[in-house]
Parts: C-alpha cells; sequence; structure tokens
C-alpha cells in the first residue's frame, strides 16, 4: 500500500468509527432508552396483562408490607 493508500484508509475508519460513536450515543440517550423502555412496556402489557397486574399487585403488597414494618419497629 502506498502512502496515500493508508492515509485514505485511515480516513475512512475514522469516519466509520466516528459515525458509530454517533450511533452508540444516540442510542444511549436518555430520550431514546426511555422511549424503547416505554415501547417495550406497553407492548408486553398488551399481549399479557394480566402478568403485569399480578406483578404489580405483588409490588404494592412489598410495599405496604415494608411500610407497616417500618412503622411497628421500635427502633
Amino acid at each position: 500500500m502506498s502512502k496515500k493508500e493508508v492515509h485514505a484508509y485511515v480516513e475512512s475508519t475514522r469516519d466509520d468509527l466516528g459515525a458509530t460513536l454517533d450511533e452508540i450515543e444516540h442510542r444511549m440517550s436518555p430520550a431514546h432508552v426511555t422511549k424503547t423502555g416505554i415501547s417495550w412496556v406497553s407492548g408486553s402489557y398488551d399481549k399479557n396483562p394480566m402478568a403485569w397486574l399480578i406483578g404489580g399487585g405483588i409490588a404494592l403488597i412489598g410495599i405496604v408490607a415494608s411500610v407497616l414494618w417500618a412503622l411497628s419497629d421500635d427502633d
């Protein structure tokens, strides 16, 4: 490879790396992650709402039990 070819290859590689880093930055942005998460939860709930309702009920029972335990503790 000649010096020009190596230089062109390095520039091309830098451009590719820059594009890849831009895409990673976009995909990891809080707005994109939030939008993706909300979409996943919505789709999952639409497919099987009973599992989400049972899970929410269990979580609620756990929260109530934790609060009652904290209030009844003598510390």
